[in-house]
């Protein structure tokens, strides 16, 4: 706080000192209103028009008279000494929350320390920036709304600054708990961090006497992995294994102790970018609605997870595969409203065109070989198998469309859940399963494939299909759709940091550049708003 200290002092001198203007607190009169507006429009901001409407309201309900200046000064100083700590709590940047010192009137000084505690209750409950996909956002015009004038009549009603940010804050457990786990990471910041551990031989488990297992030790006590009675010794003994498999399960590694070249890169990840990846996370959280549905799907793509949310509780969990980094599956607010059972599988035109063609030129055999057909023909005719097409002969673009018939090989396997959306992105099973006991799973063109389909879809389906779904999709092999009794909100989430309820912080790869694209447009966005120079007479 001893940073702000000269500011909040200059502030108080000036507001004893304004001259003609040290009674504007007390004036209620047009000439008040065009004085205050005239202040508001000088106020630069990301957002001007909302901004100004809800700060012209905020002083339009108090009848013009100000908030935070004549016989509240104390109390709005007060409440501006509370925001850089707020603002950190919350892993937001304190640099956009500090009202500049050079106010010559006292309606400026009170404007601008509206309109920064009103950006500051805005960003907490809603964002700083817009949710934008290439964040791993919904998109810009799925954000929260805001009650500005609720937020600001509530601290000049005398109500402390951290009950009002709380009452506005996402309404939900996980933000909580990345909060929690963003104040013990930037304890760890304060304490130096962890070291790196430097290059060299793969470490085995039990097996292994090395120089750099000193500094291994210290990474693991810093983060909280291994008790601190264990800090000495050369060996990779058991203590020191175990802590490498907690550390190995908390970011998502195959948790066998053996550390490769992916679980060195992770353990020397420093602290400060662990830090930029929990406030980028946090952000996220301020998209979300702030209802998301009595049952509810979420699909968190870095984790490449799936949880089905009833009533609050996890219903079911399983692993998913997600899209690679050349075909990124999109982060999205949708529904689900229909299961097809036995699907057929239409060919992306992309897939056709980059995939299928260059291995048709190789082996003319390849459709009739992966059980696909052309669906311009007639099903089964050789036509439909290409018989007589010279592959060779095609240019760039496949001239057919291509379709997969329900079966064994169907890319879909049994089940596939629909999705609105205009990506034609579904949720599906598969017939390879094998990939599931696989650490990293970024690996489909973009839907997601499941782990659990039929448990997935006897849930869904109701009370009526509960173990019945398996059976019954390998008695009769028709296409069927079964529509739901109420559409089921599904979120695709790109959470790369979050706390679980264990208390442990955990970490996944930024496989599509999320969080550095987000940490960057917050970096942008840290400018404080500041009026500007000589605005005009009232």
């Amino acid at each position: 706080m001893s940073f702000a200290r000269p500011f909040y002092v200059s502030l108080t001198l000036g507001l004893a000192t304004l001259g003609g203007d040290t009674l504007a607190w007390a004036e209620s009169s047009p000439t008040m209103q065009r004085r205050i507006d005239t202040v508001i429009a000088s106020i630069p901001s990301a957002d001007p028009e909302r901004e100004g409407r809800m700060l012209r309201d905020f002083y339009r309900a108090r009848g013009y008279h100000l908030a935070w200046t004549g016989p509240k000064a104390a109390a709005g100083t007060r409440l501006l000494g509370e925001v850089p700590t707020l603002a950190a709590a919350e892993g937001l940047d304190r640099s956009p929350y500090v009202v500049p010192s050079s106010s010559s009137t006292e309606i400026e000084v009170d404007v601008l320390q509206s309109s920064t505690l009103l950006r500051l209750g805005r960003d907490i409950a809603i964002g700083r920036v817009d949710p934008d996909r290439a964040f791993g956002g919904f998109g810009g015009k799925n954000r929260n709304g805001f009650d500005g004038v609720r937020f600001l009549r509530g601290l000049a009603d005398g109500k402390a600054l951290t009950d009002q940010a709380a009452a506005f804050q996402p309404p939900f457990v996980g933000y909580l708990r990345l909060k929690e786990g963003l104040e013990r990471t930037q304890a760890i910041a304060r304490a130096g961090g962890w070291p790196s551990i430097p290059d060299g031989p793969k470490l085995v488990p039990l097996e292994t006497t090395d120089e750099r297992l000193p500094t291994l030790r210290r990474r693991l006590i810093a983060s909280g992995d291994l008790d601190p009675a264990f800090a000495d010794g050369t060996t990779y003994d058991a203590p020191v294994v175990e802590a490498v498999k907690r550390f190995q399960r908390r970011h998502g590694l195959d948790p066998d102790g053996t550390i490769g070249a992916r679980s060195l890169a992770a353990l020397n990840v420093p602290v400060e970018v662990r830090l930029r990846q929990i406030t980028a996370n946090l952000e996220r959280w301020r998209w979300m609605p702030h209802q998301l549905g009595r049952m509810h799907v979420s699909v968190n793509i870095p984790a490449a997870s799936l949880d089905l949310v009833e009533d609050g509780a996890v219903a079911l969990s399983m692993r998913v595969v997600v899209g690679d980094t050349r075909h990124p599956t999109p982060s999205m607010d949708t529904s689900m409203s229909s299961v097809v059972l036995n699907p057929p599988w239409s060919v992306p035109t992309s897939i056709v065109n980059n995939e299928i063609l260059p291995k048709l030129r190789r082996d003319p055999n390849y459709l009739a070989n992966s059980n696909l057909q052309i669906a311009d023909y007639p099903e089964d005719s050789p036509e439909a198998a290409g018989d007589g097409i010279d592959w060779n002969a095609i240019g760039k673009k496949f001239p057919y469309r291509l379709r997969q018939p329900p079966g064994p090989d169907n890319a879909l396997g049994q089940l596939k859940f629909n999705l609105r959306n205009a990506d034609d992105i579904y949720l599906h099973d598969t017939p390879n399963h094998r990939t599931f006991s696989r650490a990293f799973r970024a690996l489909s063109h973009g839907c997601i494939r499941l782990e659990d389909p039929i448990g997935l879809g006897e849930i869904l389906l109701g009370a009526r299909w509960q173990g019945r779904l398996g059976e019954n999709l390998n008695a009769d092999k028709k296409t069927r759709t079964l529509k739901l009794e109420r559409n089921i909100p599904v979120y695709l989430v790109y959470f790369t940091a979050w706390v679980d309820p264990s208390g442990d912080i955990n970490f996944r790869d930024d496989i599509y550049g999320h969080d550095r694209r987000l940490s960057q447009a917050l970096r942008q966005s840290r400018a404080p708003a500041r009026p500007r120079p000589n605005p005009p007479p009232a």
